[in-house]
């Protein structure tokens, strides 16, 4: 079932995000032996072999570079978890070199060139837009915040001059050093305000005082504490809609993890085996062992066998695009992602899990045994079979209710309380849909004491 959307009011897009808005794989269908081409026996070109040797489903590696691109990186590497080694591979990457592999279109090589020169500039020299055409100027004097572009002099056909500061037209006597523009507030640092509350040492220690021995290990917040967490969103689909207001809940949860202490893996528009390879990937990753716990979170259309991939066709064994939510589990689990043994996963999944709406009338009324899946704790969107409602403009009431709620009491109860208020308001404020909280193992409280 595809994921439910209403309209609301507009939310002003990211850029950032936007950034990456329009990139897609191009598709490849290639003949089966049996010389069938139509209908089912399409199939995409899904593994790529790159130069290292790994083989990675080919939407998986475009999704990296993106995730690379928007961390403004200059220099790719294989995200795949390398057996022999036993550690994420890490070998070079040649953004040609894997444009030789996976077929793109002219326009989505020419956008990653483009934005590749756009970010290595950014790295060697001081440039901005211009606010009056957009064009990316150099700052050449660094002592002056008087910039001349010559393109708007042209266009404007008088001299035009914008401020490196506040990104206005220039006012004031323009000079040769500098310091600020008449514009209001030019020179004034805008800060934005962060909404996550932090938590006092004072709750801490006394939470710790007295029940230490039934809340879970936190790491203090320090360079080598190496919290991770996997965002996958999936908003441009072959054969459903688009995900319109994704963006949204994609740049909420992403301030809000940061906020908390975690490095955000975010990837975008993966197929359920581009999923899979992610799931594993991240699993194995080496910052897991110096880490107290990590956060995944799907966003995608899905049905009640699981979470739909991006394509449209099904892959060479004939199964069609659905990723199980079990390979979530079987990737953290205590056997197969031993950094993360007794340390809380915590697991967000927005998407539908069939066709039913959520509300009915009714009438008033040390070595040693170990589990292989523990210290789980799972909040779904929705309980099964039932849709999941997410806004074109806002986003999910989901994720937005999740951060603000995360937002305001995340420095004083422990996650299990925080999902109960997000039920809580659900139930008070939107009664066509009820989050469902799964497979939770967890056998002690944990507190995200964010700021600490």
């Amino acid at each position: 079932m595809a994921e439910a959307s209403e309209t609301w009011d507009e939310y002003p897009e990211d850029s950032v995000t936007n950034l990456f808005k329009n990139i897609s794989i191009h598709k490849t269908e290639l003949q089966r032996s049996d010389g069938n081409s139509e209908g089912r026996g399409k199939s995409r070109r899904e593994f790529v072999k790159l130069p290292c040797g790994h083989r990675r489903p080919a939407h998986y590696i475009i999704a990296w570079f993106k995730y690379c691109l928007k961390q403004r990186q200059t220099e790719f590497s294989c995200p795949a978890f390398d057996e022999s080694r036993k550690r994420i591979c890490g070998a070079k990457l040649s953004f040609e070199g894997v444009c030789g592999l996976i077929p793109l279109t002219s326009k989505q090589t020419q956008f990653f060139q483009e934005n590749l020169s756009l970010v290595t500039a950014g790295h060697l020299c001081h440039y901005k837009a211009c606010p009056g055409c957009l064009t990316y100027v150099e700052r050449r004097d660094q002592t002056n915040l008087c910039v001349h572009c010559t393109i708007c002099t042209a266009t404007k056909k008088h001299t035009y001059y914008f401020c490196w500061s506040c990104r206005s037209e220039w006012k004031g006597p323009p000079t040769h050093n500098a310091l600020r523009c008449s514009n209001n507030r030019c020179g004034q640092e805008v800060i934005r305000e962060d909404p996550l509350v932090p938590c006092t040492p004072e709750f801490k220690e006394k939470k710790l005082r007295k029940k230490r021995d039934d809340i879970y290990p936190v790491k203090e917040r320090s360079s080598d504490r190496k919290r991770l967490a996997l965002l996958i969103n999936n908003v441009e689909f072959e054969y459903l809609d688009n995900r319109d207001g994704a963006e949204k809940d994609e740049m909420s949860m992403e301030r809000l993890l940061k906020a908390l202490g975690y490095t955000v893996l975010t990837l975008r528009d993966l197929t359920a085996q581009g999923m899979s390879a992610a799931m594993r990937d991240f699993s194995q990753r080496e910052e897991h062992s110096r880490s107290d716990s990590c956060f995944v979170v799907l966003m995608s259309h899905g049905s009640a066998s699981g979470i739909c991939g991006v394509s449209s066709i099904v892959n060479s064994d004939g199964e069609e695009d659905i990723f199980s939510t079990d390979d979530i589990y079987n990737c953290l689990n205590t056997t197969n992602c031993p950094g993360l043994r007794d340390k809380p996963k915590i697991i967000l999944i927005q998407s539908c899990r069939g066709g039913n709406d959520g509300c009915v009338d009714v009438q008033d009324s040390m070595p040693k045994t170990e589990h292989r899946e523990k210290d789980f704790c799972c909040l779904r969107s929705c309980t099964p079979n039932t849709v999941s409602i997410r806004n074109p403009q806002r986003g999910s009431d989901f994720i937005q209710d999740i951060v603000e709620i995360f937002n305001k009491h995340a420095h004083e109860d422990h996650i299990e309380e925080l999902f109960r208020k997000v039920l809580k308001k659900f139930k008070e404020h939107h009664p066509r849909q009820m989050p469902s909280k799964e497979r939770t193992t967890l056998n002690k409280h944990f507190y995200l004491f964010p700021g600490l």
